[in-house]
Parts: C-alpha cells; sequence; structure tokens
C-alpha cells in the first residue's frame, strides 16, 4: 500500500461568537443539585484539509444531559450539529465531515464525576457524519459489548491505545486516557503516555487528539506540564484537548503548533476560502 503523503493544515479563524449556545444540565459542584449551563458551537476556517473532506468537527468533555429528553448532551450535540449543517452549510456533505472526539461524554446528571459508557454518543455522530474518530476520557468507560460494537462500525475508529488514521493525505492521530495511577481506568504512567506521545509525535501528524491538555503557562492555560514539554519538539501540528478548561479556544506558537482546548466547546472547521 502507498505511504500517505503528510499534509499540513492550518487553523486560519474561529468566530468570536458562537453560532448557537446549546442549554443542558450538569451536576453542580459539592452535591448543590443540578447546575444550567450552555455549550457554545463555533464556526472556524482551515486550510489544507483534503478534497476529501468538507468539514471537521471537534469536541470533549461533554457532561451534561438535554433538559427535557434527559439523553446525553453528546446525542444532542450530533442533532444539533446535524441542523447546523441544514441550515449554514448546506452546500457541504455531511458524509464528508470528520468528527473528532477528545472524551469524556458521559455524566451522570445527579453525581459529579461520575463515569461510565458513552456508546450512544458515538452512534448519534456516527448516525449524522461520515466518519467519527476518537478516544476515551477518564470518565469514558465502554463495556466489553460496547467496544464491540464499536470496533465492527464501519466509519468508526475509536484509539483505546495510541494510533493513527489517514484521511486521504491528512493523518489523525490519537492517545487517549490522562496520566496517573495505571490501576485505574484510562490513566497511565507518566512514562509510558510520554513514551506513546513521543512515538506519535515522530509520525509527524496534521492532527494530534489528546484528552489531557498541555500546561501553556506563557499564556497562563493549566493542564500538564510534561505533555507541554514533550509538544515543543512538534511543529505545523493542531493538538485538540480537553479535560482542564481554558479561558481561551486557542493557543498558537511560534512554530506552527496550535493547540486547541475543546472542553465543554464545539468546532465546525470548514475550508477556508483562499484554500
Amino acid at each position: 500500500m502507498k505511504k500517505p503523503v503528510h499534509r499540513s493544515i492550518k487553523i486560519v479563524d474561529i468566530a468570536k461568537e458562537p453560532l448557537k449556545r446549546l442549554p443542558y444540565q450538569t451536576a453542580a459542584p459539592n452535591g448543590k443539585g443540578i447546575a444550567y449551563k450552555v455549550l457554545p458551537i463555533y464556526w472556524g476556517e482551515m486550510v489544507g484539509l483534503p478534497k476529501e473532506l468538507d468539514a471537521l468537527v471537534v469536541t470533549s468533555d461533554l457532561q451534561g444531559v438535554i433538559d427535557h429528553e434527559q439523553k446525553l448532551l453528546g446525542e444532542g450535540l450530533a442533532d444539533t450539529l446535524a441542523q447546523l449543517f441544514e441550515t449554514h452549510f448546506s452546500d457541504l456533505n455531511p458524509s464528508k465531515v470528520v468528527v473528532c472526539l477528545c472524551g469524556d461524554l458521559y455524566v451522570d446528571p445527579l453525581k459529579r464525576g461520575s463515569s461510565g459508557n458513552p456508546l450512544s454518543v458515538w452512534q448519534a455522530f456516527h448516525s449524522k457524519f461520515g466518519v467519527v474518530a476518537g478516544i476515551a476520557g477518564n470518565h469514558d468507560v465502554f463495556s466489553c459489548e460496547a467496544r464491540a460494537i464499536l470496533d465492527a462500525t464501519a466509519g468508526i475508529h475509536f484509539f483505546p491505545k495510541a494510533g493513527k488514521l489517514h484521511c486521504g493525505e491528512m493523518t489523525i492521530a490519537a492517545l487517549g486516557g490522562v496520566i496517573g495511577r495505571a490501576d485505574k481506568s484510562n490513566r497511565m504512567s507518566e512514562a509510558d503516555y510520554l513514551t506513546h506521545l513521543r512515538q506519535l509525535l515522530r509520525q509527524n501528524p496534521a492532527i494530534l487528539l489528546l484528552h489531557e491538555s498541555p500546561e501553556v503557562r506563557l499564556h497562563r492555560q493549566p493542564g500538564n506540564a510534561s505533555i507541554w514539554n514533550e509538544l515543543q519538539q512538534a511543529s505545523n501540528l493542531i493538538v485538540c484537548c480537553g479535560h482542564v478548561h481554558w479561558d481561551t479556544e486557542m493557543v498558537e506558537c511560534d512554530n506552527g503548533l496550535q493547540i486547541l482546548n475543546t472542553d465543554g466547546r464545539a468546532f465546525i472547521f470548514t475550508k477556508a476560502s483562499l484554500d
């Protein structure tokens, strides 16, 4: 098989105001009942998306439920995004959209920090769009049956360990979970995590999906300092990550490294007109 040619892509714009805000409920801190929040959905533009794709969707940390239906926020987001494509991007083909999920898609709205099976969210996105690729966060716990369904479904690419996916000339790499005690779900030692991360970075992907965000001290954004140190070796790379919330959507570095924080946010990226 012919080895795919590497294609570099870049985010050139993210709208300042969300295209839509999706209301949801979640467990309030300190056991104080229900909190009412909104999920912002932003539109942005990229250059370098391969001709096989019309758009890219990225999101993570969808830890809430939709009010009346009490279905997981991610299920409601999939429906809302499909409606937005019909309304605002009717010239684009949903089957040529890649959805990137960066983890933590389950919640019990009555128990903060709960873990569970987010299979229904993956299936909801798969029913609306062409390809769904992603990883588990530390609160995603798939049953054996759910894993079997993901593995057997064409168009779904779940990465239980470090891996990559080729979309035309664009390579998406992925590493799920967080650094922590290896005896707990979706966690691994720092040494093992960083080894996997280095191996992925050596393959020069266009996009890297992580659940855990790096710490970017220069921009005062929280995260893991060790991950940030490893990313200093990368250039012309878009890192999509969550786990901790930043007060800005994206940090851009001089070497072409772009870090997109998707915690509690969703993004629709279409091709820039200059592309």
